[in-house]
């Protein structure tokens, strides 16, 4: 049967609830083939839509182009071939899976897609009570609508991450299997080996093997790290918009080394340092989705400040639709939905967004950035949550200071 979460890893199902992407899982079936299956032939025209889940396929046409595809290809995140009639023979050149819909359904589903989103149109405009607020809204719902039509798609997961946290969800995974699929990207092995031997895990003996690595780290440390070390690619763009990708990488690398110290201060049993480390990391994740979607729009990145601008006002909403689409749990969603919403309250314990603004407020801090628009730290009630005591922002900082060495080693390893 297929599953919400192999629908969710194609293109054209990204923007889809829950609700729709069961009804669609309903409608969808899986499909096993052995190689050298001819799936649909030049001229065909069938019905069907072909995604491929695992294996390779080939496609021919008949004036000889042949393009070979694998499932870890960019061109496998959509259906195979979608013209009709058909413009290729299409192969499996290895035993492969795919997930098989009917193209009407596919069709339906986007129609109606769209007619919500052109109801929605005017989201929240006559809310506006200023020229620039209405503007604001504006691009928020121009966000909102591209994102529900496909127009603009959210950043994925880099596959290795995906993979690895699929494996480590097995309660029978071995740190063997789970080696094997890190080991499929070097630069992530060699930083978890690096992760194992510093001074943060604790790594004594010489540990040089990626298996090693895993048993020290333990499964769900190692999912943390791999997720960490492969967010750096997410966080690249247009060549004009370079500079804005690069600073929102360092400053998230900096609040994620600082949540780790404030994660073994704290010593909170729930808050682990691997959790907080992560969750610092992803905490401007919607920068990123909120800097590819001024891309294509001359009128968003006219000038530093515009840019600077919708930055903030998307940081919040994208931040909350990307960590939901890579299935995080709401923890984390709201660290990136409220990591600047510097008087958030509630009444539970402290919790990942707590710790994440007192870090996000040391390194503003810490570099004297914006100091005059920040709130005391005292003054959050993210502070008073946490369990510092009497500790003043003042010994707090000086306290993070002089646990330098572990920040540099924390950006050492996610640099």
């Amino acid at each position: 049967m297929v599953s919400t979460e192999q629908l969710q890893l194609f293109v054209p199902f990204q923007s889809l609830d829950e609700y729709q992407l069961i009804l669609l899982a309903s409608n969808s079936r899986l499909l096993s083939v052995d190689k050298g299956v001819k799936l649909f032939a030049n001229g065909d025209v069938d019905s069907n839509e072909y995604f491929l889940i695992k294996g390779c396929i080939e496609l021919r046409s008949a004036d000889g182009f042949s393009q070979v595809i694998n499932h870890q290809d960019e061109k496998a995140k959509r259906q195979l071939s979608r013209l009709r009639p058909r413009q290729f023979d299409c192969i499996t050149s290895e035993a492969s899976k795919l997930m098989v819909i009917d193209a009407d359904i596919i069709e339906d589903m986007q129609e109606n897609l769209r007619r919500a989103v052109d109801q929605d149109e005017d989201y929240g405009v006559s809310e506006a009570g200023t020229i620039e607020e209405l503007e604001q809204q504006e691009i928020l719902a121009d966000f909102t609508k591209d994102l529900r039509s496909n127009r603009f798609v959210l950043p994925s997961l880099p596959e290795v991450a995906i993979k690895v946290r699929r494996l480590i969800e097995d309660e029978n995974a071995s740190a063997n299997a789970v080696a094997a699929v890190i080991n499929t990207d070097p630069a992530i092995a060699a930083k978890l080996i690096r992760a194992a031997n510093s001074p943060i895990y604790h790594g004594a003996s010489k540990c040089d093997t990626t298996p090693n690595a895993i048993v020290r780290l333990g499964l769900e440390t190692t999912r943390k790290l791999v997720v960490s070390f492969s967010l750096k690619d997410v966080f690249k763009g247009s060549p004009e918009l370079k500079p804005y990708f690069l600073s929102a990488w360092q400053h998230s690398v900096e609040v994620s080394s600082i949540a780790m110290v404030l994660g073994r201060m704290i010593k909170l049993p729930y808050l682990t340092p691997d959790e907080l480390m992560l969750a610092g990391l992803l905490h401007d994740i919607g920068v990123i989705a909120a800097l590819a979607f001024m891309a294509d729009r001359a009128d968003l990145i006219s000038s530093e400040a515009k840019i600077l601008s919708t930055v903030d006002i998307l940081r919040g909403p994208a931040g909350e639709a990307v960590l939901k689409q890579w299935h995080f749990p709401d923890d984390f969603v709201d660290a990136a939905k409220y990591a600047k919403d510097w008087q958030r309250s509630h009444p539970l314990k402290a919790d990942v967004c707590d710790v994440v603004q007192i870090a996000k407020l040391h390194s503003y801090l810490r570099h004297k950035k914006k100091i005059i628009d920040l709130p005391r730290i005292d003054s959050i009630p993210a502070f008073s949550k946490l369990p510092l005591g009497e500790i003043t922002p003042e010994l707090t900082i000086r306290i993070l200071d002089e646990s330098k060495d572990q920040i540099k080693e924390a950006q050492r390893l996610l640099s």
